[in-house]
């Protein structure tokens, strides 16, 4: 979908200037997501790839190769590490191995919404960092299957790892996703929206905890989209705070790249 530099407005590595690269394809949706373009597929599809000289579209079925010198192009200057986001980055297992291989020195981060837990573990050790959701089921539309009809060529999305669709199966992938990063570089990432009460949360926090205690929580109250009314500070706190009585290492950040007002 897309290839550009910018700051890291999330997680652990908050503030860290990176290359993002943006996947299309998502077969989830959350009622909050920021980036909703990124859900489908088709032929058609352009990418914009954000140079120093200015963006410019290219075609949006680009190869590993591809990508690994958009990447190169965009950085204005040293190498970065190379965030990769989406969409749902694990729809595309074998395009990440193939990634990793052009990137070169550039250690690779995965943003995801740990879903596809089958995926995970085929991708885990090629990337430095994970930053992990953990989604109430409560706030997501039931998903919508990308059958890779509409992709050029050989391209197909994988049909055997289906996105959870109800919430023993949201439970299922979320607690072996925690499983796989539980000693890793990596967070997870609590998006607290509006509407809510705090024991809706207690299942995420306390199968954190259990599966994965060392492993950071950042709690990160929902940036208004599409209408949605905003967050209390009262409440991300009193969510914060219930998870530090289940001794999490916790800390509160909103999307800073909005407030930098940098993609």
């Amino acid at each position: 979908m897309e290839v550009f530099a910018s700051v890291q407005g999330e997680g652990t590595y908050v503030g860290e200037l990176q290359v993002f690269l943006r996947l299309r394809g998502c077969s989830m949706r959350c009622a909050w997501c920021d980036t909703p373009g990124s859900w489908s597929l088709s032929s058609g599809d352009r990418a914009r790839v954000a140079t120093p000289a200015g963006p410019r579209a290219e075609p949006g079925w680009g190869t590993p190769f591809q990508a690994a010198c958009w990447i190169a192009e965009v950085e204005p200057g040293e190498p970065r590490t190379v965030s990769v986001t989406g969409g749902e980055p694990l729809l595309w297992p074998e395009y990440l191995i193939a990634l990793s291989k052009m990137v070169g020195d550039r250690p690779m981060h995965l943003e995801t919404a740990g879903g596809h837990p089958q995926a995970l573990e085929r991708v885990l050790d090629l990337f430095r960092h994970v930053s992990l959701d953990l989604k109430l089921p409560e706030d997501l539309d039931a998903p919508v299957e990308l059958d890779g009809e509409s992709s050029p060529g050989a391209v197909s999305l994988p049909a055997s790892e289906r996105a959870p669709r109800d919430p023993a199966e949201w439970r299922a992938a979320r607690r072996r996703c925690l499983e796989l990063i539980a000693d890793r570089d990596a967070c997870a990432k609590v998006v607290v929206s509006s509407g809510r009460a705090v024991r809706d949360y207690d299942p995420l926090l306390e199968d954190l905890a259990r599966l994965a205690p060392g492993v950071p929580l950042v709690v990160q109250p929902m940036t208004p989209v599409r209408g949605l009314p905003p967050v209390s500070t009262e409440f991300v706190t009193e969510v914060a705070e219930r998870a530090r009585e289940l001794e999490l290492s916790t800390r509160v950040l909103p999307q800073v790249h909005r407030l930098l007002s940098v993609p």
